[in-house]
């Protein structure tokens, strides 16, 4: 058994690394519509979109403060305002946001009436954020139902083995038990990396799914089984 919870306390940490990272970057596209949409409110009182940017890094956006003000940081010093905001997109990782930087890069340079723009691609992320979060609310019938699909699983398993493996000799217990343990995990681990893809479309937003069903199946092998 402490082998066991060796090898399963080595896969999840490293998973686990890996899903923090993921939600630091998910906590930075979760501000950027705050941004936004205080450029928008700056431009919208007669601010050019350089000053509107600079005066924007007064307010706290979390993860992404450090970014803004860097951003804000290159400008005083003399850095072009459309390197410095490209090089503000390159450090997002997202290639929603590097879209959107794109956009303001543009309109910085071609629009007659900056105010009305950033507006509107406000208008576009608040819209773009709605989508995604009716999507998960109509999806979530679905994730409870696997959920409790898989559960049911782990409930068949157990009576099985409860009521009808016994009747086998102790080696083919011993044997169909360590089938069926490797079974479980791999339905957990793919089962968790599934439902990340189908509600969020990210294999890597599937990991906290992994990493909760991968727990599960470990205290009904260690407890249960």
């Amino acid at each position: 058994m402490i082998v066991e919870f060796a090898v399963f306390i080595g896969f999840i940490i490293p998973v686990y690394l890996i899903y923090a990272k993921h939600l630091k970057n998910k906590k930075i596209y979760d501000y950027f519509p705050i941004f936004i949409q205080e450029v928008y409110n700056n431009t919208s009182m007669g601010m050019s979109l350089v000053d509107a940017v600079k005066k924007s890094k007064d307010v706290n956006y979390g993860y992404l403060t450090p970014m803004i003000r860097n951003m804000c940081l290159q400008i005083e010093w003399g850095v072009p305002f459309d390197k410095a905001i490209k090089n503000f997109g390159k450090k997002m990782n997202n290639n929603f946001i590097d879209r959107m930087v794109i956009l303001m890069d543009k309109v910085s340079q071609f629009s007659l009436d900056i105010g009305k723009n950033m507006g509107e691609i406000y208008n576009y992320i608040a819209l773009t954020k709605k989508l995604e979060r009716e999507r998960k609310t109509e999806l979530f019938p679905q994730l409870i139902s696997l959920y409790l699909v898989f559960f049911i699983f782990l409930g068949i398993i157990l009576i099985v083995f409860n009521f009808f493996i016994p009747y086998f000799k102790a080696v083919e217990v011993l044997e169909y038990k360590n089938i069926f343990i490797h079974l479980i995990f791999i339905e957990s681990i793919f089962l968790g990396l599934t439902l990340g893809k189908m509600l969020e479309d990210s294999f890597i937003e599937g990991i906290k799914h992994m990493i909760i069903l991968c727990v599960v199946t470990f205290i009904f092998v260690v407890v249960l089984f």
